[in-house]
Parts: C-alpha cells; structure tokens; sequence
C-alpha cells in the first residue's frame, strides 16, 4: 500500500500535488499494489496510472483537477491522442493509463475536473463559445481552450472503475479507447448540464466490457459507443462483446448514442435503463460528420427500457447521404416511452438499413399535435407516430399508442418487408 501524504502530497485544495501523487503511482508500478488517496482536496496536474496499479480514493478524497493548462500532459504525450479546435477541447488529460494492463480506478471519493474554472459562466454548445475568453487562436490552441477527454485508458486490457464519483468535467468523463477486458460499474457522473461534450463515458473500439450500476447527469451524451480506430495503433480494433445494464440517465444529448467512425460495432447489449430526461433516447447512427464511409453497426439488442422527455425517443439512422456502412439486426423489446416525439428508422446513401425490430412497446404521447415541431425535416416521410425510410425488413410485434393526437399511426417511404403498425389504445 502507497498513500500520497507518504509521498509529500497536501489535501488542502491549493498545493500542486501532481509530483507527489506521480511519485507514488511511479513507486506503486516498480512492485505492484494499490495507492491510496486519503480525505482531502487533492490539487493536481496530468496523472498517469501504471501497469499492476490501483488508485483507490477514500470516501471524502477529491482530487481535482487544475485550473491551469500548463499543469498538464503535453499534446504529443502519446501517440493516440488529439484535440478539437472545433468544440475548443485540447489533448490534455487529467488521468491516463496509456498502454498497461491490470489497471484499477476505485473508491466512494470524488475526481472533480474543475470545469468551472473553463467554461464560461453561461456556457453554450458549440465552438468557440465554450472557451473561457471566446476568443481563443486556435494557431496558439496549446495555451488555452480546457482539457480534453478527463479520464482515458488507451490501448490498456484488464480495467476495472468502480463507485468513484465523477464530476464537473471539461469533456468527455471517462474516454476507453482501443482496450479490451473493462469493468465499469456504481460510477456516479454529475457535469453540468449545459456544459458542452461532457460525455459520461465513451467506449471506442473496445472489446469485452460491461457497464453497469451507473447514474449519469450530463450536458452531452450519458453513453456513446463508438467505432473509430483510426488513431490507433492498432487500426484493426473493432467495439463488440459490450453490455451496459442497470443504469439511470438524465442528459442534455442522446441517453445511448451508438455509431461515429469509420470501423465496426457489433453485439451489444443494452437492458435495465432509465432515461429521464435526453435529446434522443436511444440513437444509432452509422455515418456522422464527414466520414467517407461510416461505421458498420450490427447485433445490437435494447431491452427492458424507459424513456422520458425526449425529442425523439428512438432514432436508427444513416447519418448522411455518404453513409456506404451497414445498420442491421437491431432489436428493441420491451419499451416504455412518454414523448412528443417520432420513433424513426431512416437509411441514407447506400445504407439501406435492415432487420429491425420492436415487440412490447408501449408509448405515451404526450403534449399535442399543435405543439410538435418536426426536428427530422431532411425526411420524406410526414409526422407519424413510427416513421420510416430507405429500410428493410421492419417488424413490429405489439407496439401501442395513447395520447392526443391526429398524427398517423405510421408513415413509409422506400420500405420493404414491413411487419405490423402501432396500434392506437385508449
């Protein structure tokens, strides 16, 4: 066992603990073991997790990100990494573990990313805006912006993070890039809800995981499972064999995205959610951006859902007309939705998608037919209750209506193989 404060590190929220902390994971990876971050505030720069290693952090430990760029990784401190000009994220990271294995992140404490000392007092979504001063150069992008991903595991195998509370990020929470065996489980994500690309948690291009026990408040997307290994070293890493269950949400963005890149994304399960409150409940979208082809999503199973507050609760779709990838055998069961919204399911470009189905669905409209807005406009179909397009092979197995409204029950367009409609109750 290594405790920091052995180490000379000062819980009193102003020391720069980021030399004291380095040296007891550096001493914990010589032998192996865990290091331990006792109550207290922690101030601390880049931290990087050592192969055979557990940080554990004790009820009432904070450590806490610094507010001051220059305490961090430099942009070139592994090959893998990148940053956004675009959303005003740079490639420095609060915790990394860049190819180890046998690797732990643990404790009932709290990794505070300090993004209040980054975003503005209002922050907005996009851009610029999100800088602290608005204005930044991106020719000089080193030195301003706010860090990007917070937690990342690059290229690792044999993870385990488990009840530590994250909170107030400056990006995506927790970013799993091209590693394979990770268990995630009673993580506890409050960012704030307006802050921009505060992901909870990313998988990209990972085998093997499970998620679970998980309660996400966000401004950005709760869970995005991604298939995007370019940047790997190791460009043939596929994202499959991943389970996500047990989970609540509330969200500014998508509950569950799936999709983003150029690779592949197959078998995933995702069962036992609560999404209370997102932009799309359940989103998957095989091409997104300007990618040239988009990613292959298949084998993707949801099942045993809610979904409250949404502008479209269900949205399975080609993202643009450059979409070549495949969307096929995706099912939806067990489904319960309270929305204004259109569950949808639109093929673009050559993506036609297939094989999808809904049984047990059960979705209460709510507001009326006078207050919905179309935000799916690039759609030939009118507004229905299901809609669907450039697609084949869709069944629908017991899938219920109620609420107001003199929308149709369902409206097509280039479908074929279509099975069963909502039907409407009292």
């Amino acid at each position: 066992m290594f405790t920091i404060t052995d180490c000379g590190a000062v819980g009193d929220g102003r020391t720069l603990n980021t030399a004291a902390i380095q040296r007891a994971l550096d001493e914990c990876g010589k032998t192996g073991g865990t290091v331990l971050v006792p109550p207290g505030i922690w101030l601390t720069g880049s931290l990087y997790l050592r192969s055979n290693t557990e940080l554990h952090l004790e009820k009432g430990a904070v450590l806490l990100g610094s507010p001051d760029l220059a305490d961090y990784n430099e942009l070139d401190a592994y090959e893998q990494n990148w940053q956004s000009t675009t959303e005003g994220w740079s490639g420095k990271h609060l915790i990394l573990a860049i190819e180890v294995e046998n690797v732990a992140l643990t404790g009932e404490g709290c990794i505070d990313g300090n993004g209040r000392a980054f975003f503005d007092t209002k922050p907005k979504y996009f851009g610029t805006i999100c800088w602290k001063d608005g204005n930044c150069n991106a020719k000089d992008y080193e030195h301003c912006g706010r860090p990007g991903q917070e937690i990342v595991f690059i290229e690792s195998r044999n993870i385990r993070i488990r009840d530590v509370q994250l909170r107030d990020m400056t990006c995506w929470s927790c970013f799993l890039y091209g590693c394979e065996n990770i268990q995630i489980s009673g993580l506890k994500i409050d960012n704030g809800i307006r802050n921009c690309n505060t992901d909870g948690i990313d998988i990209d291009s990972c085998r093997n995981v499970t998620v679970s026990n998980c309660i996400i408040r966000t401004g950005d997307d709760a869970i995005a499972v991604r298939g995007a290994p370019s940047r790997l070293k190791d460009k043939s890493r596929i994202c499959e064999n991943v389970t996500i269950q047990n989970c609540v949400f509330w969200v500014s963005a998508d509950g569950m995205r799936i999709g983003v890149g150029n690779g592949t994304i197959r078998n995933v399960l995702v069962s036992n959610i609560v999404i209370e409150h997102a932009g799309r409940g359940l989103h998957l979208q095989n091409c997104y951006g300007k990618v040239s082809t988009g990613v292959n999503i298949s084998d993707v199973i949801f099942s045993n859902i809610i979904i409250r507050q949404t502008t479209n609760p269900i949205m399975v779709a080609a993202g643009t007309e450059n979409s070549l990838a495949y969307l096929k055998n995706i099912s939806f069961r067990d489904i319960n939705i309270s929305s204004s919204g259109s569950v949808i399911v639109a093929g673009a470009g050559r993506t036609r998608i297939e094989n999808i189905s809904f049984s047990d669905v059960f979705f209460q409209l709510e507001g009326t037919d006078g207050d919905l807005e179309d935000r799916e406009s690039r759609l030939h179909t009118e507004n229905a209750v299901f809609r669907a397009e450039f697609a084949h092979d869709i069944r629908l197995t017991d899938f219920r209506f109620t609420g107001k409204t003199a929308r149709k029950a369902i409206s097509v367009h280039e479908v074929t193989g279509l099975q069963g409609e909502p039907i409407q109750i009292d």
